[in-house]
């Protein structure tokens, strides 16, 4: 039983290699390293099975060496790299005939196996499962047969049912658990596209009717221009319209471009208090429109790195959106501060609030909380442009008592 036990436990160290490499595996983003993490599988299960190999009281040595090796050989195509590190780790336990023989025989295996390979990786599932079992199976024949030729033959039944069945069940467990794993990461990237369209779909609804509005408008004073003669004020008040229409739809176009490009052209210092003030100042009218206080409290002197046009837009919706939060008047709070090397910047409000499911989809490209008045751009704008800049967004509200915007910019700071 000595044997069986060996080959059993070579079984269940390849399995739990095979499951921590799985946990590596599908944390890599790029085909090559999850294939070099493959390979390396390969070479450390051939490396567990020569260190737990039995060798028997005629010198004859029982391991799954084979079992990697072919695995290996049929799913990354390396079958020399393979053979030659079998054969190396062989050589490393003495050359005599047990190391000639093996050498002989995972040569041509090698040769056969990368020849087949390509074949092999066109063959469904169950297919490969299968395939690899028999070459597995032929394999420990061919290798008891020769054993039996340079020493003497093989009698005793467990030595002969260990090493042909044992083999074959665990090919068939590690070979159905990488097609699992295969299968998985499949799966998963088909997935993440999916995910990918329905959000592009979504977003394209949300820009196609935010821009076919104002078009149809200006289309239609266009039409009354056309059609009938108006007073001259009259006309004047159409042509601004349509003007405010076309430059609502070129907003909608700027906000999407935004956040399809996030990266920006040049990064320059910004002065954190410069810019909201500027903000501020932009946005001043509306808030004296919406009966808003503002209040600041500031740290003087922080800086950050990034684009300033976008800096400005980031906020301007941001601010914007508080105060549209408070549609009978409030207080809008603008703090900056500083905690080692980590610039932080509150935007708070006592406006309507927002419930936590709210929150959680605040920033998707269709979603608002203004019902037919807003596009769901704003929001999202902002926070990919706070991303780009290597920025963080906090955000804490409670419905009735107003929202808290806090965002952390780890970069630097100049007094």
């Amino acid at each position: 039983m000595e044997i069986t036990k060996h080959l059993l436990l070579n079984l269940s160290l390849l399995l739990v290699l095979l499951f921590f490499t799985q946990l590596v595996i599908e944390r890599q983003a790029t085909e090559k390293n999850r294939n070099g993490l493959q390979i390396l599988y390969f070479i450390l299960s051939i490396l567990i099975c020569f260190i737990f190999s039995i060798e028997t009281s005629d010198g004859i040595r029982f391991d799954l060496r084979q079992v990697p090796m072919i695995l290996g050989s049929l799913y990354t195509g390396q079958g020399f790299l393979l053979a030659g590190v079998t054969i190396l780790m062989r050589g490393f336990m003495g050359i005599n005939d047990g190391f000639w023989t093996s050498a002989g025989v995972f040569t041509v295996l090698a040769f056969v196996l990368t020849w087949i390979s390509s074949w092999f990786s066109r063959l469904s599932l169950n297919q490969r499962v299968g395939v690899s079992i028999l070459v597995t199976v032929i394999t420990s024949m061919v290798l008891m047969q020769l054993i039996g030729i340079i020493t003497e033959p093989i009698t005793h039944p467990e030595a002969w049912i260990s090493f042909l069945v044992i083999p074959a069940i665990t090919t068939g467990l590690i070979s159905y658990s990488i097609e699992t794993i295969r299968q998985s990461l499949l799966i998963r990237q088909k997935l993440a596209k999916a995910d990918k369209i329905e959000v592009v779909s979504h977003l394209s609804a949300a820009i196609s009717h935010e821009i076919r509005n104002p078009l149809t408008t200006v289309k239609g004073f266009l039409q009354l221009l056309g059609e009938q003669s108006y007073p001259e004020e009259k006309k004047k008040e159409f042509i601004k319209i349509a003007v405010d229409e076309l430059n609502r739809a070129e907003e909608v176009i700027n906000d999407y471009l935004t956040f399809a490009r996030p990266a920006f052209e040049k990064v320059e210092n910004i002065d954190v208090e410069k810019e909201l003030n500027h903000v501020l100042n932009v946005l001043k009218p509306l808030a004296y429109l919406n009966d808003i206080k503002i209040k600041r409290k500031y740290i003087p002197g922080l800086i950050i790195t990034g684009d300033r046009s976008k800096f400005q837009q980031g906020f301007i919706n941001l601010i914007k959106n508080g105060f549209e939060a408070m549609p009978d008047g409030g207080e809008l709070t603008v703090q900056t501060f500083l905690t080692g090397h980590t610039v932080h910047i509150l935007i708070s409000d006592n406006g309507i609030g927002m419930t936590e499911e709210q929150i959680n989809r605040l920033g998707e490209p269709y979603y608002t909380t203004k019902g037919q008045q807003g596009t769901g751009l704003g929001m999202m704008v902002t926070f990919s442009i706070i991303r780009a800049m290597k920025g963080k967004v906090e955000i804490k509200s409670q419905v009735g008592k107003g929202t808290t915007f806090h965002m952390k910019f780890s970069i630097r700071s100049e007094k």
